[in-house]
């Protein structure tokens, strides 16, 4: 078993590593999903396709945040899993609650719709960040104490990301061009960047002072 402890790094180069994994990961698991998206828009989204893109998304995250964590935790590739769980969950939930917004918000216009559809993603993003953050927390409660704080992180982290990325898909055009491919890499960076550098945060402070020892 490996046991590396984070004085051996600085604390920005955790952050640093986090960030940037998170960041290709998301804009990676975006290209995945938009071209998965155009390729299946004239056959309709069935549970098969909806199962793929979410478990990817999920699969794509957690190896990218899994290259940083392996130095930090034992049994790490149950991260992988973890999140592609979590993310699975996530994204069917997430659809749900967004096509019941879209029905609720249809033909409706004005300053005071818009701010509560953005109050509902806001709300939407929190409630699946917690979920994610849930199935990551299995496997980091063995390894860190008080890491509860982790699923509060990803809550907070996932409502403003998800915010970012649906202002970003909103601007991408339909059909697979230039354009939309250089709005969905910067809508990705944009929302990793967020994501990654709120729980990163979290991450290097649970990390540094509150490793476990084992024995």
């Amino acid at each position: 078993m490996k046991q590396h402890k984070l004085s051996q790094w600085s604390s920005w180069g955790l952050w640093e590593r986090w960030v940037l994994a998170t960041t290709v990961a998301e804009v990676v698991g975006l290209a995945v999903i938009c071209v998965l998206s155009v390729a299946v828009s004239p056959f309709g989204y069935v549970r098969g396709v909806l199962t793929l893109i979410g478990t990817i998304f999920g699969i794509v995250l957690g190896f990218a945040q899994w290259l940083v964590l392996r130095q930090y935790i034992r049994h790490s590739r149950r991260w992988i899993f973890a999140t592609a769980i979590g993310s699975l969950f996530a994204w069917f939930t997430g659809l749900t609650i967004i096509t019941l917004m879209a029905f609720v918000y249809a033909g409706a216009s004005g300053d005071g719709t818009t701010a509560a559809l953005i109050k509902g993603v806001v709300l939407l993003g929190g409630g699946l960040g917690a979920m994610l953050g849930f199935c990551q927390w299995l496997v980091l409660k063995s390894e860190i104490r008080f890491s509860m704080w982790w699923i509060l992180a990803n809550a907070l982290a996932w409502a403003l990301g998800l915010l970012v990325a649906f202002v970003g898909v909103g601007m991408v055009p339909s059909g697979l061009t230039i354009q939309a491919a250089l709005i969905t890499a910067a809508t990705g960076t944009a929302m990793g960047t967020v994501v990654g550098g709120i729980t990163g945060i979290v991450l290097v402070w649970l990390f540094k002072p509150r490793r476990k020892q084992f024995h």
